[in-house]
């Protein structure tokens, strides 16, 4: 499947996009080690939790019909972590 990713204004992701412009079936479900997004991702610099690699998986899978278009949401309660919880203890 080719795979593009288009209009962001990140230098990271722009790599990402040159580095990453096909992938298969099979390599859509290979663990983070060995999968082919994430290391691209690496490759170019994206930071550890940057949420495009599983834009890209996410939007395969849907591509391949292996998964509903739903959306994918990270969302944070406002005052949920303690000082302690953050590690700056």
């Amino acid at each position: 499947m080719k795979v593009e990713i288009v209009d962001s204004e990140c230098k990271q992701i722009k790599r990402l996009s040159s580095h990453l412009t096909e992938m298969s079936l099979r390599e859509l479900f290979l663990p983070m080690t060995r999968n082919p997004v994430y290391i691209a991702a690496e490759k170019s610099g994206c930071h550890p939790s940057c949420a495009i690699p599983l834009a890209v998986l996410k939007a395969a899978e849907v591509a391949w019909g292996m998964a509903l278009p739903m959306d994918v949401r990270i969302k944070f309660k406002h005052g949920s972590l303690g000082k302690s919880d953050r590690g700056t203890d």
